[in-house]
């Protein structure tokens, strides 16, 4: 680590974009946000944003991960338990939080943006490694087959949030999020 790194000034420079950027994002979304919106509302010059984060989609990935701090999921000692937990969250985020506002404009951007398509791809791996850890320890105790795969088991489970809310745009209540963990359950051979 550098001293630039630690220096008290460049920590908070880099929050205070940080904050503003994830905040632009939740409300105005990926595609309409620039630099220059970012320097306005965090009162930091453009060249010392470029210089923090020499590509734009290092700076949304960095503030679109604040917005969405997925936590880990602590060991339950039972994947329905650990399922059930993982749903409800990811239900309020796509729901209610500033990400799963942001997000669809993400997607939507993504499609004709190859850094913002860099950033999604970032995300949707770190969101899945938080999930497929719930998978690895059913297989530790045995509860699904040693033969799965985490991610396919936590792309499968989280894919249905994702269709429903975006596409769809129905509810993620409690009966919705019994379903996902049933349907992964078959999916992983699980006892259920």
């Amino acid at each position: 680590m550098s001293a630039v790194d630690t220096d008290p000034r460049v920590i908070r420079t880099r929050e205070v974009v940080v904050a503003a950027t994830a905040d632009l994002l939740g409300e105005q979304g990926f595609d309409r946000l620039t630099i220059e919106s970012i320097a306005e509302r965090s009162g930091v010059a453009r060249s010392t944003i470029y210089r923090n984060w020499p590509t734009r989609a290092e700076l949304f990935v960095e503030a679109f991960e604040q917005l969405c701090s997925f936590p880990e999921i602590p060991d339950l000692g039972s994947l329905t338990d650990e399922l059930r937990l993982l749903g409800q969250e990811l239900a309020r985020g796509l729901t209610s939080d500033a990400w799963g506002q942001a997000l669809p404009s993400l997607v939507g951007s993504a499609t004709h943006d190859a850094e913002l398509a860099d950033a999604q791809t970032t995300f949707s791996q770190r969101r899945r490694a938080v999930v497929a850890v719930a998978f690895e320890r059913a297989m530790d105790r045995g509860e699904i087959a040693a033969n799965v795969q985490p991610g396919d088991l936590a792309e499968q489970f989280a894919a249905g949030f994702f269709y429903r809310r975006l596409l769809r745009h129905g509810p993620l209540d409690d009966a919705f999020i019994e379903r996902q963990i049933g349907a992964v359950h078959r999916i992983a051979g699980a006892a259920g």
